[in-house]
């Protein structure tokens, strides 16, 4: 089912980090460009491995994030790890990945609640950076610091992994 976008969903915006610096003018402009989405409770809202042209900006409900696990190592061994868990009221923005490159989903979304969420799809985004270049400077910046972020964390936890795994093979 999809609706308009209504203006009390503009405090949901505002708790999104990458959507934090933003003028009300342009959190209206972001409002504009999406879509209003429901999903049901169990529905998917992105597969990981599908491709992705969208994000979701969190306006009601809790989704489950989940990760394929690469190596199977029984039949009881779940094939999926629950990664984490995030309520609307957190300000949570999912797939903004797919804004920025043409890749697949790197992990499940799964509504546990009724959720309502703002799409903002791909096309949609890159209007809004050509018609309002100042605003598309905010979020970028804001995204790239974010990536950064995740690169360091990753870097740490490979570091980490790597060395658990030359103790365990000297033991």
């Amino acid at each position: 089912m999809i609706s308009t976008p209504a203006e009390g969903y503009l405090t949901y915006i505002r708790k999104n980090h990458l959507l934090q610096e933003l003028t009300d003018e342009e959190l209206q402009q972001i409002l504009r460009a999406a879509v209003m989405r429901n999903f049901g409770e169990n529905e998917v809202i992105m597969q990981e491995g599908d491709s992705g042209d969208a994000m979701y900006i969190m306006c009601e409900g809790i989704v489950q994030i989940t990760k394929r696990l690469v190596l199977e190592l029984d039949e009881e061994t779940p094939r999926d790890k629950v990664i984490i868990r995030f309520r609307a009221e957190e300000g949570v923005i999912l797939g903004e990945m797919a804004l920025i490159e043409s890749d697949v989903r790197s992990a499940t979304v799964t509504a546990l609640t009724p959720c309502q969420m703002l799409e903002l799809h791909k096309d949609a985004f890159y209007r809004l950076l050509e018609q309002f270049p100042e605003m598309g400077v905010k979020i970028l910046l804001r995204l790239t610091k974010n990536l950064s972020h995740r690169l360091r964390k990753s870097s740490d936890e490979v570091v980490k992994l790597t060395t658990a795994l030359a103790i365990a093979l000297e033991s």
